[in-house]
Parts: C-alpha cells; structure tokens; sequence
C-alpha cells in the first residue's frame, strides 16, 4: 500500500450522531462548555469560536490535499489507460508494416484478428496516404465516404510521422464527441503510407464509470481540459467541447493557472460562483488538465451547523469569556494537533494508516475512524479497478492482457527450472452457429459454462484465460517428464463431452484444441503463442473436435518448428 498516496486521500465525514452533543459527556464541546461553566460563565463562546476557526483551519489542508491526491490518481488512470491504448495501436501498426506491401484489404484483415480493439475504442479507422478511409472497424459502409485530409490529426500525423493525441471533436462519423489516438504506418522509405486511428468516446459509461471513483461527495465533481483549454469531460455535457477562453467570462483564474503549469489545490469559486476546494493535476502523456471540485459548504455541513450554536451561546456569554476557558481549549485541541501530526506522518512515509484507528470516543476519534476507513475503501476501489482491468466480464477467466502477463513470466520460469510446460489453444466449433440459430444470450451462456468445465479440470499451477469471443488458452506450468500432451488434450475434450445446459436446452458442444509444448528449448511467447494457434488449425482442418500437438524442438526461432500430434 502506498501511504504517500493515501495518507490524503479523505473525503466528506459523515460523523455519527447517536444524541445531541451537548448530552455526550464525552463530546468535545460539552467538556468545554463544562469547564466554562466552573469559572462562573467565562469565556465559553469566544474560546469555542476560536476552536472552531482552529478545526477549519485544520481541515482545509486536509480536505485539499484529499482533492489533489484524487486528481493525482485519476490523472495516473488516464494517463495509464491512454499509453496502453497507444502501445495497441503501434503493435497493430508494426504488425502492417512488418507484412511489407500493404493495401486496405490486408489492413481491414489484419484489424479484424484484433478483436481486443473493440474492447480498448469507440472506433478504429484507417486512412490512406491522401485522407481516404480506408477501413472501420465499427460501420464498414463509411469506407471510401469520408476523408480525413483537412483534419488536424491526420496532417499532423503525416507531418510527424509520429502518432498524436488529437484535439476533443465531434465525430463526423458517429457524431458523438471523440479524442483520436493516431499512429502512422510507414513504408520502408520512411514515406507515410497509411495513418491508423483509434477513437475514445468521451461520453462512454465505461470511462464515467472509472472516473466517477474519484468523484468527491455527493455535488462534487471532476473535469478534464485539453492543453489548449477545450472542455473535454464536464458533468454538464453543454459546456462539453466549448473552448474555456472563449465561454460567457472567460476562463477562471484558477483553471487558466492549471492550463499554464500550475499543480495543487486552492479555495476559489466555481464557474457558477460556488466556493469549493478545486484541485488540478496534469495529465503528463497528453499536456490534459485533470481539476476536482469540492464544494466548501458540503465540505464543512457539520462544522457550519456547530458555528450557528456557538453563536447562539457566544451573544449570552461573551462577555464572560476569559483567558481560562481559550488555555482549557488549546489544550482540549491538543488531539486533533496529534491527529494532523499522524496525517503527515503518514504523508511523510514514517506511519501507516492504522495509526488513525484509534479508540477515542469523541468527535476527534470519529474524525480520525473515518479518515482511516475512507482510505480503506479508497484502496479497495483502486485494487478492484486493477483486478476487472485483468479480468473477463463475462465468465469470470483472466483476459488478454492477464494472459500475455502470465505466459512472459511463466517462460521466465521455465527458461530457469528446465521444466516442461504446454499451451493449449481451445476454439469452440461452429460457435457462431450457436449464436445465429439460438441467439447470443445462449451464446453467452454456453462460454459461460465452457469456461466453468475449464476450471474444474485444470491446477492450480494452471491459467485459463478467454482471449476473444470463443477463443480460449490454458497454460500448463510445471509439468512432470512423463505428462504427456495427448493426456492435456484428452482431459479437456472428455471434459467437454457433456450436453451444456443453457435455458433448459440442451445443447452439444466440441471443440478443436492446439498443444504447444515446451521442453528444454528457448522459444518467445508469441512463437509459443502462434504454435498453439497452428496446431489449432491443424486440429479444425483434420474434422475438429479434436486435438493437435506442435511439439517445439529448436532453440532458435528462425529455424522451422516440427510438429506432431
């Protein structure tokens, strides 16, 4: 766990309130008012308002530093999740290039076996040299009916010859307001020959979703804004693409600050007069400025309630305030100075979070219980958000990128300990015949069980994972010498023998499994990959519902693989 990162990571407090506090003998404010009461009356209002200037005083450093450490983690996901999607991209681009001459035909297959592109865009379109599209990947119709060649991203991505981020704008195609991710493919020349694109849809429930874990409170809310000042995410979707410099006012001063560099929290009014804590952070990977607005009234809805009863008893006592009660209140302050000493050591790295768990029965030791459970719940949303980025949502197996995570570290191990491991790469036959005479919902739960019978057969040692559509893999680690892959092949088919019961039909299922094996020899975990996909193939064109083995021999991988099986 990072303490640095969730040493502020507090919210808006929700403090128990189980009597009125002036009956908790325990209350902080009751103990002050106790005391006043001893020395005839004394300054009871005056030192409590004092107090109470003390805890906001405190709290403002608290609730900022809350607000930009969750612009900090949110501007970390984007800026994580827009390299991801650019590192797709350029794979995909190195693939067209690496295939030599290409030409749209090629270009459209090549997407086509991506099928993770769906998952990571809205769209993913190509251009020729001259703008043409070329191909699209959601509506193939559009092909040869736009062109991109007065486009900003597309000339500046020719000029480049690197891929950009683009501009916020609203989609010609699909008229949904879109940024564009671009990547050139060039020729051996140097001369770019074609521009790939991948669009991300700024009004899609998946982002929002993300996002909205780094919203704070209940009116709270984030933004984000391109380094040129155009609005790209906003809880109003009116002020959505509209440019900050040239909206009714103009810019706020703060907002106009964050797109020049600056970083951090300050208490300042919103663009509709609301004061509240705003936060910014930038986005390093797109020059994107990631602000969190918090509300100051929300902020302190507890602490503006107590102020209204101080001033109730401070206009009947004032005048006998005096020095004793302001001493008996410093030092009744004294915990809540502890407390903020815990926050930064916690900041600082020296503590953990546990340090706020304390067992004091006072408005301070709720401060502190909740400071500690909001960052509780703060890590498990982070950690739950790292787990679905792995995971397939609909059977519940690792995804792709899980896969391709495990098979390089798990060829690590091996290449170490000598010990032989095996690839099977399963494919349900005729799937999409399931899903054209019986519907996708049966589809789906026919994968569903699938990757269940999955399960029940493999180690723990093992991996399942769902690549795409009817697509699976097991990764077999740590296999004995004598484990033989016709054993590994034999198991999964009788395993799928079975009628698959799905909405009270019965269904027949098999299945074409490729075996790749490795047994003492070096191999990448794409050759390991594409050999189980071969094998495969070799299974389906021998009649399907069976298996093939490529057995891999050789050391290098240059030198051809023999198969068997």
């Amino acid at each position: 766990m990072d303490h640095k990162t969730t040493a502020v990571d507090f919210a808006v407090l929700n403090l128990p309130n189980k009597m009125p506090a002036f009956l908790n003998t325990k209350c902080l404010k009751f103990r002050i008012t106790r005391l006043v009461v001893v020395v005839a009356f004394a300054a009871a209002s005056l030192v409590a308002l004092l107090c109470l200037y003390l805890v906001e005083y405190k709290m403002k450093s608290v609730v900022g530093g809350q607000e930009y450490s969750l612009a900090e983690s949110a501007a970390a996901l984007i800026g994580r999740d827009i390299g991801d999607k650019r590192a797709l991209l350029r794979s995909i681009a190195e693939e067209i290039q690496a295939g030599g001459r290409s030409n749209a035909h090629l270009i459209r297959h090549i997407l086509k076996l991506h099928p993770s592109l769906k998952e990571e865009f809205f769209n993913v379109v190509v251009f020729d040299a001259r703008g043409k599209l070329i191909a699209n990947i959601s509506d193939e119709r559009t092909i040869g009916t736009f062109t991109a060649a007065s486009q900003e991203y597309f000339s500046n991505t020719v000029a480049s010859r690197k891929g950009i981020v683009s501009r916020a704008f609203r989609s010609a195609l699909s008229g949904k307001p879109i940024v564009l991710i671009t990547e050139p493919i060039v020729d051996s020349t140097g001369r770019v020959t074609f521009v790939l694109a991948g669009g991300i849809n700024l009004q899609s429930p998946r982002l929002l979703g993300q996002l909205n874990t780094f919203r704070p409170g209940k009116s709270g809310y984030f933004f984000i804004i391109d380094k040129d000042g155009t609005v790209i995410q906003h809880p109003n979707q009116n002020r959505i693409l509209v440019n900050v410099f040239k909206a009714p006012g103009g810019a706020m001063p703060t907002t106009a600050a964050a797109l020049k560099g600056f970083e951090g929290w300050i208490e300042a009014r919103t663009k509709d007069g609301r004061p509240a804590f705003l936060a910014y952070k930038q986005i390093p990977i797109t020059g994107w400025v990631f602000g969190v607005a918090y509300p100051t009234d929300e902020a302190f809805a507890a602490l503006s309630d107590a102020r209204v009863s101080v001033w109730i008893v401070s206009s009947i006592v004032a005048a006998l305030a005096g020095l004793t009660g302001l001493l008996a209140t410093i030092r009744l302050l004294r915990p809540l100075g502890r407390l903020q000493g815990s926050v930064n050591a916690i900041a600082e790295g020296k503590a953990k979070i546990e340090v706020l768990d304390i067992q004091r029965k006072d408005e301070v030791g709720d401060l502190s219980r909740a400071f500690f459970s909001l960052s509780q719940q703060r890590q498990n949303a982070e950690a739950k958000l790292a787990n679905l980025a792995l995971t397939d949502s609909l059977t519940g197996l690792g995804n792709r990128r899980m896969f391709e995570n495990v098979l390089s570290s798990a060829l690590e191990r091996a290449e170490r300990t000598g010990q032989p491991m095996a690839l099977a790469y399963l494919d349900i036959d005729h799937f999409k015949s399931i899903n054209d005479s019986l519907g996708h919902a049966i589809g789906d739960q026919v994968l569903v069980e699938f990757a269940r019978r999955l399960n029940s057969i493999v180690r723990a040692s093992d991996t399942p994972a769902r690549l795409a559509g009817d697509e699976f893999v097991i990764l077999f680690e740590a296999m004995s010498t004598d484990t033989q892959p016709e054993e590994l092949g034999n198991r999964i088919l009788q395993c799928m023998e079975p009628q698959f019961e799905c909405d009270g039909r019965h269904i027949a299922v098999t299945i074409s499994i490729g075996i790749a094996v490795r047994a003492n020899c070096n191999v990448s975990a794409a050759v390991f990959l594409r050999e189980a996909d071969e094998a495969l193939y070799t299974a389906k064109n021998a009649g399907r519902n069976r298996y093939a083995v490529a057995h891999t021999t050789y050391v290098s991988e240059s030198q051809p693989l023999t198969y068997g099986g």
